[in-house]
């Protein structure tokens, strides 16, 4: 790899703290904000465990940025096992493809943690529309489990 191509790639990982930091809707950022929000926004999909092979719809600028990023991940050995993201992961698939479930996302589901009960079992489908509120019809809780 050369200088250059080094400078590149740090050039467009400054896209992401540009990105993060900008909390209004500039003219400038309401593209790329719009392809994240699809994924659960830019500061969650950067904890996730993503492929962008899966990401047909994001733009080749966005899904350059997210893999430099996942390589300065592997780097420095990021360990994600700790809290596994549910959504936009690479090694959860349904059909085929990550999943992403707005629902789940807005109430907080995020992580595999979630789905756990007190003593570490999975939750029932009863458990977890106790404890979620969800108006997920049992298919969907056992395909996203």
């Amino acid at each position: 790899m050369t200088d250059f191509d080094i400078m590149l790639k740090a050039l467009k990982l400054g896209w992401i703290l540009r990105l993060l930091r900008t909390l209004d809707n500039s003219n400038w950022c309401i593209i790329p904000k719009h392809y994240f929000r699809r994924k659960g926004a830019l500061n969650f999909l950067l904890r996730c465990n993503y492929d962008t092979n899966y990401f047909n719809d994001l733009p080749f600028f966005y899904k350059k940025i997210l893999d430099f990023f996942n390589e300065l991940k592997t780097l420095y050995s990021y360990d994600q096992k700790r809290e596994l993201v549910l959504f936009n992961n690479k090694d959860i698939l349904v059909d085929g493809k990550p999943i992403f479930l707005s629902e789940w996302f807005k109430k907080g589901i995020l992580s595999i943690n979630d789905l756990l009960n007190e003593s570490g079992n999975i939750l029932t489908f009863h458990e977890f529309r106790d404890k979620c509120s969800c108006g997920s019809n049992f298919f969907t809780v056992l395909s996203s489990c």
